[in-house]
């Protein structure tokens, strides 16, 4: 198996109009299609209480590849953004961060982290964003192309995830089950500042985690962290889907299909057997087949 493009990210909503309304108006997403979560993927999601549930997907406004699905759930009141294991935010390439920050003024969207260069490199300048679901989001901008990212080029002001970014207890135990389970190629650990879980833990603001990023097909990658110890799984009531971001969807190439496959209602991925897998931090990972 070779996992490729990140196809979806999935985020449950206790208000999907007006997550229609924010993330057209300040994102410059589009409403593609409406339906319903399928008994099949409730049962596989081992969310037996969103079977029937509204479902929405929204894409960029240039791009019919990715979408962000929303399920209409809601969310845990104990649920904090940063401060457990499993997917913990969407990083979207965009052209211009500051643009972005412009028209985010006044908007829904709180900015946890402004317009900034990274610290090893003035070529890459990124932000982040909480979203109205408790999701967050990471706008980034690549000045110019660099040899180390093979990074997307944005088709619009803001357009696809290429980055997803999963925390948990050890780095180490992430990437064996990734490499094992859906072959993915380990990457070298590296120490990160990561502000945001610092100021979540209450730490110092140049505390350094562990971190890795793996690179996977179609110019995509999986960010991973690993989480201070105060931290812990995500809360998740029985048969419903964690808060936040609570699945991320691949396309796989070249793969023998996992058992329990169900159709995949994502548009343009709608011909395609999916499956669903839950990984060694808690996170659902759904695989479409191609």
């Amino acid at each position: 198996m070779q996992l490729g493009r990140i196809t979806a990210v999935t985020i449950t909503s206790p208000d999907l109009d007006r997550v229609i309304d924010i993330y057209s108006k300040y994102l410059g997403y589009r409403l593609i299609t409406s339906t319903t979560v399928s008994a099949e993927q409730a049962k596989i999601w081992d969310a037996e209480n969103t079977e029937g549930s509204k479902m929405i997907f929204m894409s960029p406004e240039s791009s019919n590849d990715f979408f962000f699905r929303f399920i209409q759930q809601d969310i845990d009141e104990d649920y904090v953004p940063f401060g457990t294991y499993g997917w913990n935010a969407a990083e979207l390439i965009v052209r211009d961060v500051d643009q972005s920050a412009e028209k985010l003024i006044g908007s829904p969207f709180e900015v946890i982290g402004e317009p900034a260069d990274l610290s090893f490199t003035d070529q890459i300048r990124a932000m982040q964003i909480l979203g109205p679901s408790k999701e967050i989001i990471y706008l980034t901008q690549f000045k110019s192309k660099l040899d180390e990212f093979d990074s997307p080029s944005p088709r619009c002001d803001i357009d696809q995830t290429f980055i997803v970014i999963l925390a948990g207890e050890n780095l180490d135990q992430m990437q064996s089950f990734l490499h094992q389970e859906l072959s993915v190629k380990k990457a070298a650990p590296m120490q990160s500042r990561i502000r945001a879980i610092s100021k979540v833990f209450d730490l110092p603001e140049d505390t350094k985690y562990k971190s890795a990023a793996l690179a996977i097909r179609d110019q995509s990658l999986i960010e991973l962290d690993e989480m201070p110890s105060k931290a812990g799984p995500r809360a998740c009531r029985p048969g419903f889907l964690p808060s936040g971001i609570s699945i991320v969807s691949f396309v796989a190439h070249e793969s023998g299909l996992i058992s329990k496959t169900y159709d995949s209602n994502i548009p343009s991925f709608e011909k395609f057997q999916a499956s669903t897998i839950k990984g060694n931090s808690g996170e659902l990972i759904e695989i479409i087949n191609v």
